[in-house]
């Protein structure tokens, strides 16, 4: 049980020391982020695209209100501005009564 215990704390440090999820999403962002001219045809789009899922997965599983917040305002409408209002530069017509 103490080996088991033991390894398993080795194990979490290794990783926690070498960062594969950091590496794995810094090649990602190498690949499509830093050249403008990756598309959907290229396979450079589709290797990121399972690395962008994961993320994605991860972020909802741990903080969901956030995320979801966050995506919500970033594909949010643009703010409408207020009606324009037309000034004449001449004086209202007087009432005939």
């Amino acid at each position: 049980m103490l080996t088991l215990a033991a390894a398993a704390l080795l194990a979490g440090y290794l990783i926690g020391r070498t960062r594969p999820a950091q590496r794995v999403s810094d090649w990602a962002e190498r690949l499509t982020w830093r050249r403008p001219s990756v598309t959907r045809r290229e396979w450079r789009w589709w290797a990121a695209q399972p690395v962008y899922a994961c993320q994605i997965a991860v972020l909802l599983a741990t903080q969901p209100r956030h995320t979801v917040h966050a995506w919500r305002t970033r594909h949010a409408p643009p703010p409408r501005s207020p009606a324009v209002t037309l000034v004449s530069p001449w004086p209202p017509p007087e009432d005939p009564r």
